[in-house]
């Protein structure tokens, strides 16, 4: 599990006075980001990596400025070809969840453009990283 501390800017904040809920998603995305690329290495943008082939997201409560918040990454499934990861936004103040989100991430290789079988070291990492939060929630 991973946890990204987020910068409010004011530029996020629409006319109701809270984040835009278009916001959200870079919001995971970033995280989602630096946590696959600390888990694998050996991502390669031109050649073999993972591409985001499903988001779902649940707005739970607004985030205004003032709020001190964080987004918390974890892998929750490892399968042959794909990865599904459970995000959430939670406060700093009181751990409310703000939104939360669950993605599919897909193996892909750029060159031949079709999804790959998953090579073993990055299996075992997922499944690592699947594992530690696993522990991590159960304590």
């Amino acid at each position: 599990m991973k946890r990204m501390p987020i910068q409010i800017r004011f530029t996020d904040i629409d006319i109701f006075g809270h984040i835009n809920n278009a916001r959200y998603p870079e919001l995971f995305d970033t995280s989602r980001y630096l946590y696959l690329t600390e888990l694998i290495s050996d991502f390669d943008p031109n050649g073999k990596s993972m591409v985001l082939v499903h988001l779902e997201t649940n707005f739970r409560r607004q985030i205004v400025f003032e709020d001190k918040v964080f987004v918390e990454t974890c892998v929750e499934k490892v399968g042959d070809r794909s990865i599904g990861m459970r995000q959430r936004i939670i406060n700093e103040k009181d751990g409310t969840v703000h939104a939360d989100s669950y993605g599919v991430l897909s193996t892909y290789d750029a060159v031949l453009q079709q999804s790959f079988p998953m090579p073993d070291a990055w299996r075992r990492r997922f499944e690592e990283a699947r594992a530690r939060a696993e522990n991590t929630e159960k304590h």
